[in-house]
């Protein structure tokens, strides 16, 4: 189409990409990160009201991209060859409740554990030990909730990171909980789905190696915090949630598949006062559940 070879155009793409991280990263997406105590409140209240989880500002999840074989042949490559059967880099990333990516990791190879991959992140660094998370509490049930980050059962029990429960048979109140916090997790598939859908060579396997991969990707989750920013319409055929053939929603476990996000061992809960946090919030939670009933029940 342009006349250039091949590598020429290859160069200019990568170099193309390097620039937009380099220039407009802190702009588009380190922005977002919140630094000050109004931007966390505005966090939480923007997750609290649309997806009716409280004390959260953000859900973190990852996914693979896709890769070829790492030099060195299939067996000096194996980290990189994940349980999907295809060599992988991963995109780990934070999620506001608008989608936007607010923190982002990529390059860890496809057969890392979720827990390994954030805890070796700069980002676990500096919340544990430098705090960059504005100190601020709500008290709920006689428990104080520092600003909270939903995520799986793959990934560490904190204070900061609440998880589902893990129990064999769980409760009715642990069961809703779950559920409540499965909803507000969504926010993730959400960005991923819209990432993939717009930036298909993040969709499709890709035959680059993993350095220029880690690049655009980085490139793409800048494009695409620019496009939320500015209200770029999301057209439906781009919808991976959605069957082009049907115009009928997948189900969330499809969705999970076709956009190749983690599935990773549970990690046992580890940290007594997350156990406490989650309690607190499950009986809110609950009780809420059942006030809304009793309203229902009431209203003519």
């Amino acid at each position: 189409m342009s006349g250039l070879g091949i590598a020429t155009i290859q160069g200019i793409v990568i170099e193309v990409c390097k620039a937009i991280v380099s220039n407009v990263w802190d702009s588009s997406v380190t922005a977002h990160f919140p630094s000050s105590q109004e931007h966390v409140k505005e966090k939480i209240m923007d997750m609290e009201e649309i997806w009716q989880f409280p004390c959260c500002w953000a859900a973190v999840d990852g996914c693979h991209i896709s890769i070829k074989c790492p030099d060195g042949g299939a067996e000096a490559a194996k980290e990189y060859h994940n349980f999907k059967n295809f060599y992988s880099i991963v995109l780990m990333g934070l999620v506001d409740a608008k989608y936007r990516f607010v923190w982002a990791s990529v390059g860890f190879p496809g057969n890392t554990h979720d827990a390994m991959i954030l805890q070796a992140t700069q980002l676990w660094k500096d919340i544990h030990e430098n705090n960059i998370i504005p100190l601020i509490s709500k008290e709920i049930g006689k428990v104080e909730v520092c600003p909270l980050v939903v995520a799986d059962s793959a990934f560490p029990f904190t204070s900061w990171i609440m998880k589902p429960y893990t129990c064999a048979v769980l409760t009715p109140e642990q069961r809703y909980f779950n559920y409540r916090l499965s909803r507000a997790r969504m926010v993730t598939e959400c960005a991923y789905g819209q990432l993939k859908g717009r930036f298909r060579v993040l969709f499709r396997k890709c035959e680059c190696n993993e350095q220029t991969m880690k690049t655009v990707t980085l490139a793409c989750i800048v494009l695409h915090n620019t496009c939320i920013e500015y209200n770029e319409p999301f057209p439906q055929q781009l919808d991976i949630a959605t069957d082009v053939t049907t115009l009928e929603r997948r189900d969330r476990e499809t969705v999970r598949d076709l956009l190749n996000m983690r599935t990773c061992e549970k990690v046992k809960d580890t940290s007594v006062q997350a156990g406490k946090i989650r309690e607190a919030l499950k009986e809110k939670l609950w009780k809420k559940n059942k006030d809304m009933e009793c309203v229902d029940k009431i209203d003519p």
